[in-house]
């Protein structure tokens, strides 16, 4: 798909507030990664788009790439709080806020993977690791606490399993995608949570 032209004037955009501005010019911008892909996507692409010059659009990023990075840090934030809630809205205990967890990691690849995915050499900057690796130890910390109260386990054996676990949830992402539906996402996430359960039921079993 072409992208789109700057040939015509659109009309001014109103004007706004700058952390308005901003948020505008980040949803323009996803838009664009939709329709187009992030290789299409200038700055002065993004003005035409917005109805604003390209000094206002730099005026907010630096350059293409900060707004790209700034675009994939938003929306990752915006994930994880959805993610976050559907675990908070979960019965109480470790088996099924995991069981959540789970299920929404699957829905969200499914739903979110097209946007992501592109985006891919973002998840290279400094900034993007460095929240991912403060959503991890968040999400390690609070299913291990879970794990710890339910089992009878240490910390340093619950932070061990739960960190494995929580990577592995990765690999269930191609199974799903060889064969898509809602029964294989059952599954799946049945499959997944009743392994770790019977691990975790283990090693509770040896510690005593």
């Amino acid at each position: 798909m072409a992208a789109p032209s700057s040939s015509s004037s659109p009309p001014a955009a109103p004007r706004l507030a700058a952390g308005d501005r901003r948020e505008a010019l980040l949803d323009v911008t996803r838009d664009l990664v939709h329709e187009v892909g992030p290789g299409r996507i200038t700055m002065g692409v993004v003005a035409d788009r917005a109805a604003v010059t390209r000094a206002l659009v730099y005026k907010h990023f630096g350059n293409r790439d900060e707004l790209l990075v700034a675009l994939y840090r938003r929306e990752a934030r915006r994930l994880d709080r959805e993610m976050r809630a559907r675990v908070a809205a979960a019965p109480d205990g470790f088996e099924p806020k995991l069981r959540a967890l789970v299920g929404a990691t699957l829905e969200a690849a499914d739903e979110h993977g097209p946007f992501f995915a592109p985006l891919r050499d973002v998840r290279a900057d400094r900034e993007v690791r460095r929240d991912q690796r403060a959503r991890d130890r968040r999400t390690v910390g609070f299913f291990a606490e879970l794990a710890e109260r339910d089992f009878g386990i240490d910390e340093r054996t619950a932070r061990s399993v739960v960190s494995v676990v929580l990577s592995g949830i990765r690999a269930l992402l191609p199974q799903l995608r060889s064969r898509p539906g809602a029964a294989e996402q059952r599954f799946l996430v049945d499959t997944y949570v009743e392994m770790t359960i019977g691990g975790l039921q283990r090693l509770a079993a040896r510690d005593r």
